[in-house]
């Protein structure tokens, strides 16, 4: 008898070492809060074409990367912010409106971020667009800071009807 409680005793201690690791607790309500306002910050920031802070919401991880309309686009950050100065400095105006997000806790220090907008740009040629679209971004927290690990952005398509 002392056997089997030996060895049961044994087995649950085996279990759980195997199924603890370190747990971080969070409280959801607030991590959602955050990254609302850290892509609020993005949304303002993209406003007021300012290259130095748009920088700033894009991971510094060496597995970063962007893509667009189901192609990657930018292999790393330091590309992304190569085209990100260009785009920059070819606008006059822009007005990017968020119509719908979605935030998906993984866990403490990354999320999904699904949003849906509108963007009109002013070129400084003066030729004006609009983009209607979606991005989906992989969010991880790096320092205390809300950062884009993975992107992926598309244009709405017109679907059949």
């Amino acid at each position: 008898m002392q056997k089997v409680l030996l060895k049961a005793s044994l087995l649950v201690f085996v279990l759980g070492a195997c199924t603890s690791g370190p747990r971080t607790s969070f409280n959801e309500a607030e991590v959602k809060e955050e990254i609302a306002m850290r892509f609020g910050e993005f949304v303002t920031a993209m406003n007021a074409l300012s290259t130095d802070e748009l920088k700033t919401f894009y991971s510094n991880d060496p597995q970063f990367y962007w893509t667009e309309d189901g192609q990657i686009q930018y292999a790393d950050k330091e590309t992304l912010v190569a085209s990100l100065d260009g785009l920059i400095q070819s606008l006059k105006t822009t007005n990017l409106k968020v119509l719908k997000t979605r935030v998906d806790i993984l866990n403490g220090t990354s999320a999904m971020l699904f949003v849906e907008y509108e963007q009109a740009m002013e070129m400084q040629s003066g030729f004006n667009f609009q983009i209607n679209g979606a991005m989906t971004v992989l969010l991880q927290k790096e320092e205390g800071i809300w950062r884009f690990l993975v992107g992926h952005s598309s244009t709405k398509k017109q679907r059949g009807g």
